[in-house]
């Protein structure tokens, strides 16, 4: 647009003031940054002063696949971008050091240097998120290591005194340094780790820890976690079986548990230690429901949010669940993700539980609806019972991990379920509900 000579028209951008601008590079990955400098020689260095670095290059991943000569090029600028601003970067503190990109243990020397540069400017948050582009996942020894030493001081330990918050994905990391990061990081209050290989016993209890946020996921050796008197608010578990053992958590206010956990007690007992202060639980029960151990539930007076994945091959009924929603009187979101591989119909009659009114509950979801009896008898129950009930949301899409039917045959089985769904539920569906079929 052309503006006349004379005119009052401004340039605002440059006339932002250096704090309000460096709020605005701190919202983008470090490699745009630092290139805004070219755009104004006022910028040129305001970079410097960024206390979050975020080197998130994973946007550059998008088109590489398997072109491995492309991906090896692009990993060797992202190495040299990186070493390039750590170079430069004069500011003695670092808030947020991310690193997200394809790299692995080859890269080990670089990434061991770029993790003691965020030591000494006395980082609050680490992030290493390494992507998979070459699908290699299921193969941790290719992971990047954790060092065994990482410290201010020549000890050989691990000892981040400033760190808050950790996020590690595609990271091999031992029992011994997980025990050094709890010991030698009193102010660590988050921990996330994806995809370690050498994890397989965790064991957190009695001791002063400032952990409140404890997530494992996906962790292919692990056998064991057991989390004990300490103040917890939520953990996250997700991968394969494992005995898992909660004890003495009053403050444990989120609970996930997305993968089938082995109990020498099943889950329900397991809830005793932190009925009365959890709010939000997801939990997975694959066996048939009429295993369902329902005797030992205990009530869970404050959890407001309730999402249970199902296995549901057969056609049986899943009223049975009804019993874990009357556990929790202050329901306010309900989600039931069934999973099955190829559903059998088998009951055309509905069956019906006395009712049961569910004062708070405004949101229910179903996954994975496919229009049995089972599926239709769910739905009408909270119908009938969800006195507040604002929104449903049913999905009929395939919700199994690894799909066993071709993509022609999995799209005529969702368009099957989406007609049932409709025919079943919109006649059903009570005034002034919002639903919402996908």
């Amino acid at each position: 647009m052309e503006v006349d000579e004379g005119s009052d028209s401004k340039d605002f951008i440059t006339e932002l003031s250096d704090d309000i601008v460096v709020m605005i590079l701190c919202l983008l990955p470090m490699k745009y940054a630092v290139v805004t400098g070219s755009v104004c020689k006022k910028w040129r260095l305001l970079w410097r002063n960024l206390r979050k670095l975020n080197f998130d290059g994973t946007g550059d991943l998008i088109r590489i696949s398997r072109d491995w000569r492309l991906l090896n090029r692009k990993r060797q600028m992202y190495v040299y971008q990186v070493n390039d601003v750590n170079g430069s970067y004069n500011h003695p503190m670092v808030e947020e050091f991310r690193i997200r990109f394809d790299l692995d243990n080859d890269h080990r020397t670089v990434i061991d240097g770029w993790l003691k540069f965020a030591v000494k400017k006395k980082v609050e948050t680490i992030e290493l998120y390494f992507v998979d582009e070459c699908h290699r996942s299921f193969l941790t020894f290719y992971n990047y290591n954790f060092p065994l030493s990482l410290s201010n001081r020549n000890d050989a330990v691990v000892e981040i005194p400033s760190l808050k918050k950790l996020y590690l994905k595609n990271v091999n990391l031992t029992e011994e340094i997980l025990e050094q990061f709890l010991t030698n990081s009193p102010h660590l209050e988050t921990i996330s780790i994806h995809g370690s290989g050498y994890l397989t016993k965790i064991r957190v209890s009695g001791r002063p820890l400032n952990i409140k946020h404890f997530e494992i996921d996906e962790c292919p050796m692990m056998s064991s976690i057991h989390l004990s008197d300490f103040d917890l608010v939520s953990f996250v578990y997700k991968g394969q079986p494992i005995n898992l053992n909660l004890a003495n958590l009053p403050n444990l206010r989120k609970l996930i548990c997305q993968g089938i956990v082995t109990f020498r007690n099943n889950i329900y007992k397991l809830l005793s230690s932190c009925a009365l202060s959890l709010e939000v639980l997801s939990f997975i029960e694959h066996r048939s429901q009429r295993f369902l151990e329902l005797d030992s539930l205990p009530i869970l007076p404050n959890v407001k949010e309730l999402t249970l994945t199902i296995g549901a091959h057969e056609d049986e009924s899943l009223l049975q669940l009804t019993s874990i929603f009357k556990a929790c009187p202050s329901l306010e979101s309900l989600t039931v993700k069934l999973i099955w591989f190829t559903p059998v119909r088998r009951r055309g009659k509905v069956m019906h539980f006395p009712t049961y009114l569910h004062e708070h509950l405004k949101l229910f979801q179903i996954l994975g609806y496919y229009g049995r009896g089972s599926d239709l008898e769910l739905a009408a129950y909270v119908m009938e019972n969800a006195v507040g009930l604002q929104k449903i949301v049913i999905d009929p899409r395939y919700q199994a991990w690894y799909p066993s039917v071709s993509e022609k045959d999995f799209s005529k089985k969702v368009e099957c379920a989406r007609s049932s769904a409709k025919m079943q539920l919109i006649p059903r569906s009570p005034a002034g509900v919002n639903l919402v079929i996908l």
